[in-house]
């Protein structure tokens, strides 16, 4: 039997929000990235049952249709941001897609993805999928581990490292910050973990840390590699200062890392 799932109450708090504001189980499992039965585990325990509304067609002008193929392929907008955009569900904006064919192909896909665009998270979790099963055919060697997504108090973090930074904060009842946003560099795009509005927070280990910098090679790769910190190093100097906060879970503080 697997390990039982547990969450959070910031956690438990934005599953039943979600619930409560139509968002289906499967839904909901997708974006904390586990299967809906724990979710459902959730929703039983706080005795949620949601009233069905009879289901009512849902009929498209002429404009509004126009609008959500402008927004898909011109404005190059995701599902999940058109549908908050038209007050409509994901999966209508999904079906009409696929029914009007406007569906990109996984080229294009990962050419916004790559230019800063947000993906859903279906698309992401496909996406990785892909790169795992190369890797493991030997076709192609995979150069980053598997990071797991934890929702925190309504903030993304990704991997357990950013998980403990936000949890420590809100122990130390400190200011949450906002997830951070992609940033075109000269040296690639610049995803940074959270952003305080006047400066960015960058969350690394130990070793990642290390790694960054150039003092230990990837173990994924075996290269050295310090793009990063040169991406790092031109926002801090021309968009807005980037603290690099090194995690130390064992002495249980943060370390602040001057670039």
């Amino acid at each position: 039997m697997g390990n039982k799932i547990n969450f959070n109450e910031g956690d438990e708090k934005i599953i039943l929000d979600l619930y409560h504001k139509g968002m289906s189980a499967v839904k909901i499992a997708e974006k904390f990235s586990v299967s809906k039965t724990p979710i459902l585990r959730i929703l039983r325990e706080y005795n949620v049952v949601r009233t069905i509304a009879p289901t009512k067609k849902i009929t498209l002008s002429v404009n509004q249709k126009n609008k959500i193929k402008k927004l898909y392929l011109k404005d190059k907008k995701n599902i999940q941001e058109i549908a908050e955009e038209m007050k409509l569900t994901e999966s209508y904006i999904d079906k009409f897609l696929s029914k009007c064919d406007y569906r990109r192909n996984k080229s294009e896909a990962m050419r916004i993805y790559k230019t800063g665009k947000k993906l859903p998270i279906k698309t992401i979790e496909n996406i990785k999928k892909t790169h795992q099963t190369l890797s493991q055919s030997g076709k192609r060697k995979q150069t980053g581990g598997v990071c797991k997504f934890f929702y925190i108090d309504g903030l993304k973090c990704q991997g357990t490292y950013e998980k403990y930074y936000v949890e420590k904060l809100l122990k130390d009842k400190k200011i949450l910050p906002k997830n951070g946003k992609s940033m075109i560099t000269p040296y690639g795009v610049y995803y940074p973990d959270f952003d305080y509005g006047d400066y960015l927070i960058e969350i690394k280990s130990d070793y990642t840390y290390k790694v960054m910098i150039g003092e230990l090679k990837n173990r994924f790769n075996n290269r050295y590699d310090t793009n990063q910190l040169k991406k790092i190093k031109w926002v801090n100097h021309n968009i807005k200062p980037v603290k690099v906060i090194i995690v130390d879970k064992r002495k249980n503080k943060l370390i602040e890392k001057n670039i």
